[in-house]
């Protein structure tokens, strides 16, 4: 039998080590902290960046993400209709019974059930054409909702108790109910307490009510206001060139009863809205409340029970696609810090074997195993791992209340076997008592299978970056902790690291060619050191990769806070937009601004929404643009925004029809298409150019010049003013009414900015360039310490043989330098190309809320990585050279350590 005995750990001599020459395991220490506690932060951060925009997504929805339940009305009577006293109390039953059979998934995230009847849109017969009022009734579970009245009062029963249970017939008159409007609805649409209201359906049957009082809501972001969000807002426009307005009108409980009465039937709809609690939508459990919501709204209808609708489906699922795209971004700014921060911990670990070297000779030569050396070697540089980890561990709970534990915690011990293996391996190489062989073909052969070795190492590794790219570029970064696709940057970064550690040699040769017949000499011992020492894999593989990725994570922070700008300036069409209110005049407005100070252009135009577009073979909503083409033209010329040159097509008066600009849509419109007249008729429009993108919208864009569109018969009256210069916001500001809406770059570009996925990437890509930026540094000094000795020897020599100072100096900046700058050059090349292949791929538009992929952006600064480290290395090679010439000429020249 055979017993093989346990590695015997040396406890005095790990200990002993440590004490002496505690300056690597401290270095690995502060790596392991700093790393930990950012990747331990950034795990609780992302969770709860992702909440807040899940959240505040939810929250802009509106009535948008309402889960509506439509029930089902089994009082049908065609002959006779009964008042129905108890309608509120009944309709609270069944609200409460509704909201039973709600999944528990969705009904964790919605608030009770608001009971609600709501008519059809009725339109007005008193005051023209253009004016609209739906009457609703709205009871929350703590009751109606809370307003003050500013004139007149709540709406009451049109008959006393006596009458409560009337009944009315077939061929009775119109039955009157009160209502009341808040103060916005009564001022759009003219009305005042005690009017009475003539209204009429879509089938024209009359509908009779009047005016009981004015109210103000007292909390107007009550959730009991969303479900019919025009009893506050009343909703403005012009159509066809005649004013419009629709508005709300709120019934009471008490009226309720009249209100069954006073509507046809059909034209009622009773409901339960259930709004949503924004913060009780959670990344966590976002999938799944899609999933709830889209069978609760498949489900086959129960008889008595409502029918289910929503859209808070979508707005979770469209909140989702943009939280998985910053989770993907933020997964690759985590990977590329992860593995430098290993590649740094290698180089650690390469300058510790180093550094203890002389003891592993002499525990070897005393019979201790190379299980033994690597165990001790494991220990003593696991022991300050676990200090690191426990470090940056407890400073991110400190600074946010948690930290994330995950299996990354166990991915900097690594460097501490890589300590063990590299330190066994040196231990096995320094007592092997087999020789070089004589024979010159067994060197040549040993020689090519390491070349075959390497050349397999490195194939394996461009092979992976392929890989990763192709997944990148096929399945994008969705956020849902797919590693292939974020990591592409970093293979890219290792593959092309790889291949110029590859290039060196022959870089150093001709380098070294070049310079054998220069003066002083000094140029060409840096090339032959250079050529003796810069073919080490690993310090010029740190440089590299940690310099690529520090240019890869300013060029992403700097894309995406470029790309909010232009979004932000794009969405509003200039540096400020005004909407006007009907009445008022865009062309006096825009001639009020010309010339005013800080003003470079004004434009007006008509914009139309949703408008229908149609041809022969298609049909589409488009958003209609009327502008003066000239002004237009002249507004994107001096601003940021895009050019347009095929605006200038749009003058032609030739054409037998309209020329437009169109931007998206169907094939079908991509010719020849109609729009809706001022008159009803059909103007026919022909496609000249593409359109520039309007306002950030992503319907298709129709741009049409006014002069030509009047002629047509189109509406032109403009209700849109673009202003753009550097005081254009106070400018338009002082030109337009109360009522006209104005909207301002910079207040949407703090906006997005101060969005909970913006600015989490931007500080994670911030604190993540920080880091590199001192991996980077410390790469650069380990790898000085490492070749620290053998450069002294050699420094040692060249003064022995009469160099003087100033030469060694220069020759030992050189030294450390010249690897230094290809690493750093190459490293920026790397990450620079890595942004301009990669950034298409990384949904950035998701985050900076553009419609298209962003235009790259690369700072200056993101050529800082390479002026940092030149200065690093100068420092380095001043305080070397005070060391060295501390230590005595012939000392040098034995070998001696000048530590």
């Amino acid at each position: 039998m055979r017993i093989t005995a346990r590695p015997r750990l040396h406890v005095p001599s790990i200990v002993g080590r440590m004490r002496t020459d505690p300056g690597p395991l401290v270095l690995v220490a502060v790596v392991v902290a700093l790393t930990t506690s950012l990747l331990a932060a950034a795990g609780p951060l992302t969770t709860r960046a992702s909440d807040q925009a899940l959240a505040d997504a939810v929250r802009k929805a509106g009535a948008q993400g309402v889960v509506v339940g439509t029930f089902d009305r089994d009082d049908q009577f065609y002959d006779v209709r009964t008042r129905d006293p108890r309608a509120a109390a009944r309709l609270r039953v069944a609200v409460a019974g509704a909201q039973l059979l709600l999944p528990d998934r969705v009904a964790d995230v919605v608030r009770g059930g608001i009971a609600g009847v709501t008519t059809t849109p009725l339109q007005l017969l008193d005051a023209g054409p253009g004016r609209y009022l739906t009457l609703a009734y709205l009871g929350a579970p703590t009751g109606s909702p809370e307003v003050r009245y500013v004139s007149g009062g709540p709406p009451r029963a049109t008959v006393g108790a006596d009458r409560a249970e009337t009944q009315l017939a077939a061929d009775a008159g119109p039955w009157t109910v009160q209502v009341a409007l808040s103060q916005a609805s009564a001022t759009a649409l003219g009305l005042r307490p005690g009017d009475r209201l003539t209204m009429k359906d879509h089938q024209g049957r009359p509908v009779v009510a009047r005016v009981s009082g004015i109210f103000e809501a007292r909390d107007p972001g009550d959730p009991v206001w969303q479900p019919v969000p025009q009893l506050l807002d009343p909703v403005r426009g012009v159509t066809a060139g005649v004013p419009t307005a629709a508005a709300g009108a709120l019934v009471s409980a008490a009226a309720l009863p009249d209100l069954q009465l006073a509507a046809p039937e059909d034209d009622l709809r009773e409901r339960v809205y259930t709004t949503p609690r924004p913060d009780a939508v959670r990344w966590s459990g976002s999938e799944q409340l899609v999933r709830a919501i889209a069978a609760l709204k498949s489900a086959p209808h129960v008889p008595g029970g409502a029918v289910w609708d929503s859209e808070l489906d979508r707005v979770v699922a469209d909140g989702r696609s943009q939280v998985s795209a910053a989770r993907g971004q933020a997964d690759v700014l985590i990977l590329s810090l992860l593995l430098c921060a290993l590649l740094v911990l290698g180089l650690a670990a390469d300058l510790l074997v180093r550094r203890r070297a002389p003891s592993v000779l002499v525990s070897r030569e005393r019979g201790a195993t190379l299980a033994e050396i690597a165990a001790e070697l494991v220990v003593e540089a696991a022991a300050w791992v676990l200090v690191g980890v426990v470090v940056g561990v407890l400073g991110a709970r400190l600074a946010l209340g948690h930290a994330a534990w995950t299996w990354w915690l166990a991915v900097p011990f690594l460097a501490a076997v890589a300590a063990g293996v590299r330190g066994a391996m040196f231990a096995s190489r320094a007592t092997d008592p087999r020789r070089t062989p004589a024979n010159r073909n067994a060197r040549r052969v040993a020689a090519r299978g390491r070349q075959l070795r390497r050349t397999a190492a490195v194939a394996a590794v461009v092979a992976a970056a392929v890989l990763s790219l192709v997944a990148l570029r096929q399945r994008g970064v969705v956020g849902d902790g797919d590693p292939t696709a974020a990591s592409a940057p970093v293979w890219w970064s290792v593959a092309g690291a790889l291949l110029v550690v590859a290039a060196v040699p022959s870089l150093a040769r001709v380098l070294l060619d070049a310079t054998r017949r220069t003066s002083g000499g000094v140029a060409f011992f840096v090339a032959a050191r250079v050529r003796e020492t810069g073919v080490r894999t690993l310090p010029l593989l740190v440089v590299t990769v940690t310099v690529a990725q520090l240019a890869f994570a300013v060029s992403l922070s700097s894309t995406e806070q470029r790309g909010q700008a232009a979004g932000a300036l794009l969405g509003v069409g200039g540096d400020a937009r005004a909407t006007l209110a009907p009445g008022g005049s865009a062309t006096e407005v825009v001639s009020a601004l010309e010339g005013a100070p800080g003003v470079r252009a004004a434009a007006a135009a008509r914009i139309e929404e949703a408008v229908p577009a149609t041809s022969g073979s298609d049909a589409a909503t488009v958003l209609l643009a009327v502008v003066d083409a000239s002004a237009y033209a002249h507004l994107l010329t001096v601003s940021a925004l895009p050019d347009a040159p095929a605006l200038a097509r749009l003058g032609r008066d030739d054409a037998a029809d309209v020329p437009a600009l169109l931007l998206g849509g169907p094939a079908g419109l991509q010719d020849d298409f109609s729009l809706p007249g001022a008159d009803g008729s059909a103007v026919r429009l022909h496609v000249v150019g593409t359109a520039p993108r309007v306002q950030d919208t992503v319907q298709p864009v129709v741009v049409v010049d006014a002069a030509a569109y009047a002629r047509a018969g189109g509406a032109v009256e403009p209700n849109t003013v673009w202003v753009v210069g550097p005081r254009a916001a106070s400018a338009l500001l002082a030109r337009v009414g109360p009522a006209d809406d104005v909207v301002v770059a910079a207040d949407e570009l703090d906006a997005r900015r101060a969005a909970p996925l913006a600015s989490g990437l931007v500080l994670l890509a911030g604190a993540a360039s920080m880091l590199l930026l001192l991996f980077a540094v410390l790469g650069v000094a380990l790898a000085a310490a490492g070749e620290a000795d053998s450069r002294a020897v050699s420094l040692g020599r060249l003064r022995a043989l009469g160099l003087r100072d100033h030469q060694l100096r220069r020759l030992l900046a050189g030294e450390l330098l010249a690897p230094v700058l290809i690493g750093a050059v190459a490293g920026v090349v790397l990450g620079l190309g890595a942004a301009l292949v990669m950034f298409g791929q990384l949904s950035l538009e998701r985050v900076t809320g553009q419609t298209g992929a962003p235009a790259i952006s690369i700072p200056p600064w993101a050529l800082g990585g390479p002026v940092v480290l030149v200065l690093a290395v100068l420092v380095l090679a001043q305080l070397e050279w005070h060391r060295l010439r501390r230590v005595a000429l012939g000392q040098l020249l034995r070998g001696g350590s000048p530590r």
